[in-house]
């Protein structure tokens, strides 16, 4: 009994420690929101730079440097990442730590992207200072993150040399003519303590870890993953033996089935809804299109040799959640659809299947990806990499 009283009264001073901090949280957060200060001071002094290192990507070598592009060649895309400051980083991985407490008051308390912006982003100020730079450059600002941590915008080779002063060549690598940056970009000094980097410097993409699917006969595209069941040897998988391998179909018999939830497929291809429509009607799934967007001012990437890739990913993820509301968000770049799925907060679950070596990515590219899936955590969004 002595123990039990004890441990209660811990239980009821940690409680009463917890709500003394939720109180706190709820009259901290907005003041934070209207008091974030600027960071910039004044205007941006373009002749003043400093060079940013960690924007050179690894497979952009000398040896395989084919020299300048066209000074007119239009480069999309582009993504200016900017960063938290040490406070609001320190903040935004304690928020992360406390979203993940059952005893925490911000347990399971997921942000909107302009909450997102208003404890983490920079200041409306700020974006606006940097906006202005980049519009006085030649470029064409596309976007600007609701969490206000990233700018897209677009423009030629001719105004990156200038404006970033560093050059745009072509490289040829593994038979693939590539554009990339040759040079550490540079940004006015008043920006470098804003600044992880760019992304879209060059068109080095992912690749997906399969190039090219299984073909079989019958009514589906000739680029459709369905399996053949068993071919020689080797055994495949229908979407019903998944579910009695990892007991799935107790689940569906519980009712759950995905019915009211929603999943981000992440691509870089253009797909045909005909392979996903005969892959659901010869395992008897049904009927369940998915959505379909493409980044906005991204080009259209047309069909690439990621389109069995993605096909796979759509087929097995409504296989799995078969009444779920499947999104495909796809650019001419994959993170771009990452980063446009996370800023218009589409979905609670992002499906990604590419990666690279570390060996393989900048660093700038390495960070802008951990920024990335913080501010999808800070929203609730689990993201998955095969």
């Amino acid at each position: 009994m002595l123990n039990e009283d004890i441990d209660r009264r811990i239980v009821v001073r940690h409680m009463a420690r917890k709500l003394s901090i939720i109180i706190a949280v709820l009259s901290f957060l907005p003041l934070t929101a209207l008091a974030q200060k600027d960071r910039l001071s004044g205007q941006i002094d373009r002749r003043r730079t400093v060079v940013l290192k960690g924007n050179l990507h690894p497979r952009a070598q000398p040896q395989f440097d084919e020299g300048l592009v066209d000074p007119s060649l239009k480069i999309r895309l582009i993504t200016l990442l900017l960063k938290p400051s040490d406070t609001q980083q320190a903040a935004l991985e304690q928020l992360l730590t406390e979203q993940q407490d059952p005893l925490s008051p911000n347990y399971h308390r997921w942000l909107a992207p302009e909450e997102y912006a208003d404890l983490f982003g920079l200041s409306p100020g700020d974006i606006a200072r940097i906006v202005s730079w980049l519009q006085s450059e030649g470029f064409t600002v596309d976007d600007v993150a609701r969490g206000r941590n990233w700018i897209v915008f677009n423009g030629t080779a001719g105004q990156l040399q200038n404006a970033l002063h560093t050059q745009i060549h072509h490289f040829r690598v593994d038979g693939e003519l590539h554009f990339a940056n040759a040079t550490e970009p540079s940004v006015p000094a008043a920006l470098e303590p804003l600044v992880i980097g760019f992304h879209g410097l060059d068109d080095f993409k992912p690749k997906p870890p399969r190039s090219r699917a299984k073909p079989i006969s019958g009514s589906a595209g000739p680029n459709s993953p369905l399996p053949d069941f068993t071919s020689g040897s080797t055994h495949y998988l229908a979407p019903d033996d998944l579910a009695t391998i990892y007991d799935i179909t107790s689940l569906y018999k519980a009712g759950f089935n995905g019915a009211g939830q929603k999943i981000v497929i992440a691509g870089q291809t253009a797909i045909d809804l005909a392979d996903i429509r005969a892959f659901r009607s010869k395992y008897n799934l049904p009927s369940n299109d998915p959505q379909l967007v493409l980044v906005p001012k991204s080009a259209d990437p047309g069909t690439t040799e990621d389109l069995g890739e993605a096909d796979l990913d759509l087929e097995w993820s409504g296989a799995v959640a078969r009444n779920a509301t499947i999104i495909y968000v796809y650019s001419t770049d994959v993170f771009s659809s990452v980063l446009y799925a996370v800023n218009q907060n589409l979905a609670p679950v992002i499906s990604l299947s590419y990666g690279a070596c570390e060996a393989q990515v900048s660093r700038t590219g390495a960070g802008s990806v951990q920024a990335m899936a913080q501010q999808a955590n800070a929203q609730g969004i689990t993201w998955l990499a095969s």
